[in-house]
């Protein structure tokens, strides 16, 4: 392989982990909503009932979350997190020791040793090439971390699988621990890539969303004020 196919590979992995990491991004952000209006009604019994409008809010959280996983995790002819992954296992020589180092800009962090320590997260100490049992273990997360909701996914909400009813649905913890699984292993190629380690890909919300929760949603008409 040419030094340009490689670079080809890098540019289009980053690419990958830029989409992946903006979906997730929006699926982390989408659970601090959900969750924050789960608060708000529990907190509120004139809001409870009738259920219906509550009910609908989480079927659609949780088909968009399993949604956005399942994507995630995809094995087949799709951008997503396992496949980045496994695209770089299969071209050891595409990210090795020595160009991860020469990409540290920081003279002073590379003579320190921290790009080398650094890339020691993905391989064994002074090999060239990423130790491919790591990379099975990313994978292996994935795998683990996200089968449930995954399964849940493909009979259910992708799909009426006439075998559905086996299926058991997650539970709203499925759901989070396999966005966190999703999360951290996002982070941690983000740092293999591109050189920096976050410890979430949520981002930080600078303007106040909940500020519409504060006011009454539906004005009474005049007329139904007076007769009141």
């Amino acid at each position: 392989m040419t030094e340009k196919q490689k670079e080809q590979l890098r540019q289009k992995w980053r690419s990958w982990l830029d989409e992946i990491g903006n979906e997730l991004g929006w699926l982390l952000t989408g659970r601090d909503f959900f969750w924050r209006l789960q608060r708000t009604v529990e907190s509120n019994k004139k809001i409870q009932s009738p259920a219906i409008l509550h009910n609908w809010i989480a079927d659609n959280y949780v088909a968009k979350v399993a949604t956005g996983i399942r994507k995630m995790v995809d094995k087949k002819e799709s951008v997503s997190l396992y496949r980045l992954i496994w695209g770089i296992k299969k071209n050891p020589d595409v990210i090795t020791r020595e160009y991860f180092v020469s990409q540290w800009r920081d003279e002073f962090l590379r003579e320190m040793g921290t790009a080398d320590r650094t890339f020691d997260v993905f391989a064994k100490a002074g090999e060239e090439r990423m130790d491919p049992e790591r990379l099975d273990t990313a994978l292996g997360k994935l795998d683990e971390g996200t089968c449930l909701v995954k399964h849940f996914t493909d009979k259910w909400v992708a799909h009426w699988d006439k075998n559905r009813e086996n299926a058991p649905m997650p539970t709203f913890g499925d759901l989070d621990r396999a966005l966190d699984t999703i999360d951290g292993v996002w982070c941690e190629y983000r740092l293999l890539l591109e050189r920096c380690a976050p410890d979430t890909r949520k981002p930080a919300m600078a303007l106040d969303w909940e500020a519409p929760l504060r006011h009454r949603w539906i004005e009474e008409p005049e007329q139904a004020k007076s007769e009141g």
